[in-house]
């Protein structure tokens, strides 16, 4: 009989202390809740002396935590949590394609916080993307703890100037990087506004013409509609407007026949089609300039810094 009395003493105790919780807590509960969810809550309240009232609190209790879960957004969170210790943690980032980028910049736009099974594919590919040198990024997933990441990087293709500031752009004229790097002096150099834009088409046309191209220093565009040459060897070769290729053309053609570019002259215009106009330093005349005897040698240009 002591032994009865006693265990029906602990019971007593517990379900009393249950009792105290179930109230203590449902109480402050209640009032976050929706007004049918309310109304519940005080039927309980009355009840919860009962043994009945006592198990249906706790099961309401449970239901209200997985309801704050819910409304808070923490549910997911608690899940994922529990998948990582299962085993669907990303523990393993294979990332290929990078040169120019990072591989602690992939990793930071990664966020790879939770589980393999709770990662955003897209919203990290997008991420990964708005790096500098990151022209796209392929991210997949392999089960139960790998993420792979493949790159696709932006080629530097031209220097270009606007304002002060150069710019490292890639063939469709978007900013990369600030010029900052050495590696990156030798490119193509294109001045003013509007002119990275206008770069991939420039390029296909003074390419045409190698002769011309090997000796350009920089590509100045003229009121976004032209384009001026500034040569290595400090000659100003003034382009039209349109039918740019015949007048490169024409100028290789004055070049072969009279070594213009390597005569002592300041500029080249071959804005009209019918003519085209010598600029000479002051105080030469185009006989000097022209005669075999003159000094075809131009001087060199300063390297452009």
């Amino acid at each position: 009989m002591s032994a009865m009395t006693g265990a029906r003493r602990v019971t007593t105790a517990l379900v009393a202390g249950l009792d105290h919780g179930l109230g203590f807590v449902t109480r402050p509960l209640a009032r976050l809740m929706p007004r049918r969810l309310r109304r519940v809550a005080d039927r309980l309240e009355r009840k919860r002396n009962k043994p009945f009232g006592q198990i249906a609190a706790a099961g309401f209790l449970l239901a209200t935590v997985f309801y704050g879960l819910i409304i808070g957004g923490q549910l997911g969170r608690v899940g994922d949590a529990a998948l990582v210790v299962l085993g669907f943690g990303i523990e393993h980032i294979q990332i290929d394609g990078f040169k120019e980028t990072s591989e602690l910049a992939v990793w930071e736009k990664l966020e790879t916080k939770g589980s393999l099974l709770g990662f955003d594919v897209a919203e990290a590919q997008e991420r990964v993307a708005r790096l500098p040198w990151v022209a796209r990024a392929t991210v997949r997933k392999f089960y139960p703890s790998t993420l792979s990441v493949k790159i696709e990087e932006r080629q530097a293709f031209a220097l270009w100037q606007e304002d002060g500031e150069v710019q490292v752009i890639d063939d469709t004229g978007a900013s990369i990087i600030p010029l900052e790097d050495s590696r990156f002096s030798k490119l193509p150099f294109m001045v003013g506004e509007g002119a990275n834009g206008k770069a991939a088409e420039f390029f296909i046309e003074i390419l045409a013409e190698p002769e011309i191209s090997a000796q350009m220093r920089a590509a100045v565009l003229v009121a976004g509609r032209r384009w001026d040459l500034h040569l290595e060897n400090g000659v100003t070769v003034k382009l039209p407007e349109t039918d740019m290729r015949r007048a490169l053309a024409q100028l290789v053609k004055l070049n072969s026949e009279r070594q213009l570019l390597s005569r002592d002259v300041v500029a080249v215009d071959l804005r009209l089609p019918d003519r085209v106009t010598v600029r000479l330093p002051e105080g030469r005349t185009l006989e000097e300039v022209t005669s075999d005897k003159a000094d075809t040698a131009k001087p060199a240009a300063k390297a452009r810094t």
